[in-house]
């Protein structure tokens, strides 16, 4: 069969379709079982089989056809009706009459005699019963029946008649022995699954499921026999499960996938798959259209994505007024989507089940015809089919190899050449290097009008950048230097690696080259002016950009003194930006005076960049908490009262408020500051905010609520909350440690304070000693000796910042270093027993 012939098995002759029928073999022997054993002398029952598009209904539907003209004992009397799913004539009940009479007429050789016939009931209200008890009376006459052969049959018949004309079909087919159907469906026909229809349970169902891998097998094995290029079918048991999986058992897709990719040579298979596409377009594109509203943008989010997705995934990417959709309702769209074949579930071991488009080529199509041309997933079809072919990296290598030979022939399609392209690049089992000269080889060949759709430019970036992240500079340079008309965005990571690999006249000199500097390379080019520790360098490239404004020339070189430290130059820049006008200035100088502790100046500029929406509300709270805490500001509660409600940081920052002020702090004040604290974490995880004021609020829940034995199961879901979090700030790792070391977590505390990071980070603030000390005192009140002595034998300078701690633990390990408390000095003698009568005092407090 070619490929031309998927979607028209009906344009094969009967000796081709009948030697092509390789599965759905059990099927067809059950059925046609029934049909050679039966005789028709009284009503038979009646068949409907149904399976997705392109599991091979029609072509079953064809055998049976062909079967029943072949075989001696049913030709003479039984005559095989085969309507295809382009008999859209078939409007009514009379218009089935009408056909087969005229298809007797052709059967009979009679000229038109019984068609003609019909003439006589015109204008008749019965026209209907006079014309099938004219079809009855020919057959009867005749000595025939007939079998009719009903592709589509529910949309293309069924959904066509009138309730009436449903009852009466119905009654015919229960008492009539010259008729019998076999009828075929894509989609589940209601009628037959609801009890208040006519057709209630009344058809023989037969369900077409995806191939085994036994069948995909014979098919494969059958497709060979005429193919020039073949597989060797002992060995490629995973390839051929590689296509089952791809294309769920469906035949077409399968056959499609086949053809299309092992025996293209020359891409003119690819290239037959887009006019397929473009002809089966109306098909698909009037059964999208048919789809409600809301079943279609469920389609389209399961489709582009490829992959199955579960009903979360669906519900979080469809929005209905800016709002997102709530899971029930996916669900409900998506049982009915099934019901009509159109969405496959995939069971998993719990209740979240996968959701996939059924039809694969389905699939193909929405993706080749709904995907942005620039956009990749227009090909993640055959990027998976790839991935899973080739499933290591020497054999897939070996196929670029030999499809970049091909290109470089001159002779390969270019419209193909660039969809295998776009579907390899993601290919992570193959390195950047193979991949960049399939970006070579392709464009050389492209037309200019392809060449928009190839992006050579971003391709070549994008693979560097690869290059970078396996580690290999050398190849991601080579890959840069290689290209003839580098733009800026490749000068700039090029210049990078330079810098990397420690030439950094190389990346001063491949930097110099930049010229018309624009927004998106801006920033890119500040980070890497930062690296090499050259404002002059920056000012150079700035001042060759007419793209950049002046202010922004002002602003960018403000942040390039105030990333190296050099604040005063810093501040110089930012104060000509503000002056030209650009009023992002604001929120670095607001800092900058903020550092240098001119309070008058940093609240002049927080209010001014609030004002102007540079700078945050919540920022400028901040502000006034750190500078300003334990003192009574009328700002600051200005500004945390303008808070709405419903603002996630609203109990946050009245919790805040409390605790900055000078507010008598009895236990009203106390208990009531817990529980704003413990409101907002709840407000920020519903808003799914995660950053520094949700830590704050977890650690402040925690070390206010520390030590209160009935709080300790509380806790421990809060400390596992912050525990989730990487990027965690110094004083609530402090917090976190101290609270595993007062549950016993004591391998968690070890772990967060085993770190030099930390220890040098506590060594140069200077202002989170004591908490560092206090976790040490609680890791000692429970006995964790060894624990604490190993952290001031890996951290020699502990010994010198906590001494007091120090000797006091070498007290309690006497028997082992007898000799290190003589060590201390006298003047330690009473810090160390307080110390001592402390740790027994948290004993006690932590039990």
């Amino acid at each position: 069969m070619s490929v031309k012939t998927l979607y028209n098995p009906a344009s094969l002759s009967k000796p081709e379709l009948i030697e092509s029928f390789v599965v759905r073999t059990k099927n067809f022997e059950k059925i046609f079982s029934d049909i050679k054993s039966s005789d028709m002398k009284y009503p038979e029952k009646h068949y409907l089989i149904q399976g997705q598009r392109g599991m091979g209904k029609t072509t079953l539907l064809l055998r049976l056809k062909y079967e029943v003209e072949n075989f001696s004992d049913l030709n003479s009397w039984l005559i095989p009706v085969f309507f295809g799913e382009e008999s859209y004539d078939l409007t009514s009940l009379s218009k089935l009459w009408e056909k087969l009479l005229d298809f007797l007429d052709d059967s009979l050789s009679t000229d038109g005699e019984f068609f003609n016939h019909t003439e006589a009931f015109i204008d008749f209200e019965d026209y209907e019963k006079r014309c099938f008890e004219y079809l009855i009376e020919v057959l009867q006459k005749n000595k025939k029946k007939l079998i009719i052969f009903f592709d589509n049959f529910g949309q293309l018949f069924l959904d066509n008649l009138k309730a009436k004309e449903k009852r009466r079909l119905r009654e015919i087919l229960m008492h009539c022995s010259e008729i019998r159907i076999v009828g075929a469906s894509a989609i589940i026909l209601q009628d037959l699954h609801d009890y208040s229809e006519p057709f209630y349970e009344f058809f023989q169902i037969v369900r077409l499921e995806g191939l085994t891998k036994e069948e995909t097998y014979q098919l494969i094995e059958k497709l060979q026999e005429k193919s020039e290029q073949k597989i060797d079918l002992k060995k490629a048991k995973g390839k051929i499960d590689t296509l089952a999986i791809l294309t769920g058992g469906v035949i077409r897709t399968l056959m499609m996938v086949y053809q299309l990719l092992l025996e293209d040579q020359d891409g003119t298979a690819l290239h037959d798959l887009e006019t397929i596409l473009d002809q089966i377009t109306p098909l698909y594109k009037h059964e999208v259209e048919n789809l409600p509203v809301q079943q279609r943008r469920i389609v389209d989010v399961i489709a582009k994505n490829w992959d199955a997705l579960s009903t979360k995934d669906i519900a979080d990417r469809i929005r209905e007024d800016g709002k997102k959709v709530q899971t029930k309702l996916i669900s409900a769209q998506l049982a009915q989507l099934e019901k009509n074949n159109v969405i496959e579930k995939k069971q998993t071991n719990t209740k979240n089940h996968l959701y996939q488009v059924k039809e694969r080529f389905f699939n193909i199509w929405y993706l080749m015809r709904n995907g942005d041309r620039k956009d990749k997933k227009r090909v993640k079809w055959l990027t998976s089919f790839l991935e899973m072919w080739y499933e290591d990296q020497e054999s897939i290598e070996s196929f670029l190899e030999l499809h970049i030979l091909r290109l470089q022939s001159g002779l390969y399609n270019s419209k193909s050449a660039l969809l295998l392209a776009n579907a390899m690049i993601d290919f992570q089992k193959v390195s950047p290097s193979k991949l960049d000269q399939l970006v070579e080889a392709t464009s050389s060949i492209l037309t200019e009008d392809q060449k928009p759709q190839f992006n050579y430019s971003q391709l070549k970036f994008a693979l560097a950048a690869r290059a970078y992240e396996n580690g290999d500079l050398v190849k991601g340079i080579d890959i840069l230097e290689r290209i003839k008309n580098r733009t800026n965005s490749h000068s700039l990571l090029l210049s990078f690696f330079y810098f990397l690999t420690e030439e950094v006249e190389l990346s001063e000199k491949e930097t110099k080259k930049l010229h018309d500097i624009n927004q998106k390379d801006l920033n890119f080019l500040l980070s890497l002016c930062v690296l090499l520790k050259s404002p002059t360098l920056l000012k150079e490239i700035l001042d060759k950009s007419p793209n950049i404004t002046d202010p922004e020339k002002a602003y960018k070189m403000g942040e390039i003194f105030y990333e190296l430290g050099e604040r005063t130059e810093a501040e110089k820049y930012f104060l000509k930006a503000l002056d030209l006008g650009y009023i992002h200035s604001s929120s670095f100088l607001a800092k900058i005076y903020s550092m240098k502790n001119d309070l008058e100046l940093a609240e002049k500029y927080y209010e001014i960049g609030l004002k102007n929406g540079v700078i945050s509300q919540y920022d400028v709270i901040d502000f006034y908490i750190s500078k300003f805490r334990g003192k009574n500001n009328n700002r600051r509660k200005d500004l945390i009262e303008q808070l709405q409600t419903s603002d996630p940081y609203y109990n946050f920052y009245h919790a805040l408020e409390i605790l900055s002020s000078n507010v008598e702090l009895n236990d009203e004040n106390f208990f009531k500051m817990v529980s704003l604290f413990e409101k907002s974490i709840s407000d920020f995880e519903a808003a799914k905010i995660k950053g520094l004021r949700y830590q704050q609020a977890l650690g402040n829940a925690i070390i206010l609520n520390f030590g209160v034995k009935e709080k300790k199961e509380f806790i421990g879901e809060l400390i596992l909350r912050l525990d989730r979090i990487e990027d965690l700030v110094l004083p609530i790792k402090l917090y976190l440690s101290m609270t595993f070391a007062w549950l016993g977590m004591y391998a968690k505390c070890k772990d967060i304070l085993n770190s030099k990071e930390l220890i040098d980070e506590v060594f140069k603030t200077e202002s989170h000693v004591e908490d560092l000390n206090e976790a040490f005192l609680i890791l000692i009140s429970k006995m964790q000796y060894h624990t604490v002595h190993e952290f001031f034998l890996k951290y020699e300078n502990l010994k010198e910042l906590l001494k007091p701690t120090y000797f006091a633990l070498m007290v309690l390990l006497k028997e082992e270093y007898p000799n290190e408390v003589i060590k201390m000095g006298e003047e330690l003698a009473q810090p160390v027993n307080d110390i001592l009568k402390r740790i027994e005092e948290m004993k006690l407090e932590y039990a």
